[in-house]
C-alpha cells in the first residue's frame, strides 16, 4: 500500500511539472513573437495616415541612425571679435556683457516678398557676425522678422534665444537691425544612442492628435533642442522637426520620443522682451539705443496685435 501511493506522487509531481514547462514554453512563444507584432503597428503607420488623407509631401531621412546628446557653452565675443564687428561698412553695432550684439544696418537691406532661402542669406550675410555658422530658417511675417538658427555638428539649433539672429523688417520689408547671440564649442555628451525614425516621430503627434485628417507634413528635419539652460551652458538633444501645412511646427525627442510644447510665436515674444531689457542697458548717449528699442518694440507690438486677431 505504502508504494502505490509513492508511485502515486511520483506521477502527479511529473504530471504537475510537464504542465509548468508547456506553460513556460508557450509563454516564450508568445514572447518571440510581440516583435513582429509591434513591426506590424509601426510599419502600418503610413497606411493610419493615409486612412485621414494625412500625406507626407517630404523625403525622409534613412541614413541617420544614432546620434549624441550634446553640451555647448555660451560664446563670450573677444576684443578682437568686436573690432571686427565694427569694422563692417554698412554696420553700427554694441556687444553687450560680451554675448549679444545689437547692430543697426547704416542702409536698409531690402528684402523681395519672393526671395529664395539662399537670396535672404546672400543679402544679409556681409553684415552678420559668423554668418555662415547660421541657417535661414523663416521669415516670421507676424513678427516681421528674419530667424536664422546657428548649427551645431552639421545639425540646426531650434528655439534657442541663445544660438539665434533676429533680423527686424520695417514695414517696406528693409531690415533695419538685428540681435544676434552666439554658442561656442560643443561637446558630444556620453555614447551615440539609436534616434527614432521619422516616421515615429510622425506617428508620435499622428497619436496626440497633433495632426488632423487632412494636414500635409511638408517637413521633416533633424536637429537639437535645449528646454533647460544652465549656468551659461546648455544640453542638447536630437529633435526633429516637423512641419505641417508650411507652417505649424512640432519638436519631437528622436530619442526619448517627448514632444516639446511650446510655440513659435511664445518663442518670439520671450526672445524679443529679453533682447528689449538687454537693449534697455546701454548707456543713454548710445548712438544705437534709442532706434533698436523703437525697432524691436514695433515687431513685439504688431506681433502680439497678430496674436489676437
Amino acid at each position: 500500500m505504502q508504494w502505490g501511493h509513492i508511485k502515486t506522487l511520483f506521477i502527479l509531481s511529473f504530471l504537475i511539472l510537464n504542465i509548468y514547462l508547456l506553460v513556460q514554453y508557450v509563454d516564450r512563444q508568445q514572447d518571440s513573437e510581440r516583435p513582429v507584432l509591434d513591426e506590424s503597428k509601426e510599419s502600418s503607420m503610413e497606411e493610419r495616415l493615409e486612412s485621414e488623407n494625412i500625406t507626407i509631401q517630404t523625403e525622409l531621412e534613412s541614413d541617420v541612425t544614432e546620434s549624441n546628446y550634446i553640451s555647448v557653452s555660451q560664446k563670450k565675443f573677444t576684443e578682437e571679435e568686436k573690432g571686427m564687428l565694427n569694422s563692417i561698412e554698412n554696420l553700427t553695432a554694441a556687444v553687450i556683457d560680451d554675448e549679444f550684439i545689437v547692430a543697426q544696418l547704416n542702409e536698409p537691406v531690402p528684402i523681395p516678398i519672393n526671395a529664395s532661402d539662399s537670396r535672404i542669406t546672400e543679402l544679409l550675410a556681409p553684415n552678420l557676425a559668423y554668418a555662415d555658422e547660421y541657417t535661414f530658417w523663416d521669415w516670421n511675417e507676424d513678427y516681421r522678422v528674419l530667424i536664422f538658427s546657428q548649427s551645431k555638428e552639421g545639425r540646426p539649433i531650434y528655439l534657442n534665444g541663445s544660438a539665434i539672429i533676429l533680423a527686424y523688417l520695417n514695414q517696406d520689408n528693409e531690415v533695419t537691425h538685428y540681435t544676434q547671440m552666439m554658442l561656442g564649442e560643443s561637446s558630444k555628451q556620453g555614447t551615440a544612442q539609436a534616434i527614432n525614425p521619422p516616421i515615429q516621430a510622425i506617428g508620435t503627434l499622428f497619436e496626440r492628435n497633433n495632426l488632423i485628417q487632412d494636414d500635409v507634413v511638408t517637413e521633416v528635419k533633424l536637429g537639437f533642442l535645449s528646454r533647460i539652460p544652465a549656468e551659461g551652458s546648455h544640453v542638447f538633444a536630437p529633435t526633429w522637426k516637423v512641419t505641417v501645412n508650411e507652417s505649424r511646427n512640432y519638436f519631437v525627442n528622436a530619442i526619448e520620443g517627448l514632444v516639446y510644447a511650446g510655440t513659435d510665436k511664445e518663442f518670439l515674444n520671450e526672445t524679443i522682451e529679453k533682447n528689449i531689457t538687454r537693449i534697455g542697458s546701454l548707456p543713454e548717449e548710445s548712438e544705437i539705443k534709442e532706434s533698436a528699442l523703437h525697432a524691436l518694440e514695433q515687431s513685439l507690438e504688431i506681433g502680439n496685435r497678430s496674436e489676437i486677431e
